[in-house]
């Protein structure tokens, strides 16, 4: 079969094409694949690396903010709870001092002025002897006073008799008169 010069031409260009082709393209097939192959592993780690990396930052981020936002918070507590317990505190201790220092004089001068009105209204009743009056009342408080110190140390000072006496400190003597008195008892 006849073939064309052109169509000729061309097969023999692919024939001597092929013969040098052969040798570069078993050089250079395993270069491509080798190659590709990196591109797909850099890729690869692209793609499986950036997702992990940046997983990390995230929960690294979230877990600083957590953490700051955790302190602040229990500053804020803490601060309000000591200001609470400040003011409970001024209230405690400052609201009973106003309300002594408002009754205390209340206390203080009322007592006074009723003594005072009871003097002015005891001096009008007895006229000039309200003085004189007044004196033989305070005298007689303390005499009466003295009468009584002198009654507990002399009653103190007996207490050595009634020792010696029988029955005066003995529950068993007391017991025994008691029931004693009960058998002498004539029978209705």
């Amino acid at each position: 079969m006849l073939l064309p010069c052109a169509l000729l031409d061309a097969l023999l260009f692919l024939c001597a094409l092929r013969m040098f082709m052969a040798p570069l393209l078993s050089v250079l097939l395993p270069i491509v694949l080798a190659l590709a192959l990196l591109l797909l592993s850099v890729l690869l780690l692209r793609v499986l690396i950036s997702p992990l990396l940046l997983l990390s930052v995230l929960l690294s981020i979230v877990l600083v903010l957590s953490l700051l936002l955790l302190s602040v918070l229990l500053s804020i507590v803490l601060v309000l709870s000591l200001l609470l317990l400040s003011v409970l505190l001024l209230v405690v201790l400052i609201l009973p001092l106003l309300l002594l220092s408002v009754l205390g004089p209340i206390v203080l001068v009322l007592p006074l002025l009723l003594l005072s009105v009871l003097l002015r209204l005891l001096s009008m009743l007895l006229g000039g002897f309200g003085l004189l009056v007044l004196t033989l009342l305070l005298l007689g408080v303390v005499l009466l006073f003295a009468l009584l110190l002198v009654l507990c140390v002399s009653r103190s000072s007996d207490s050595e008799k009634q020792r010696q006496n029988g029955c005066a400190g003995d529950a068993n003597c007391v017991h025994t008169c008691y029931l004693c008195s009960f058998q002498c008892l004539p029978l209705l």
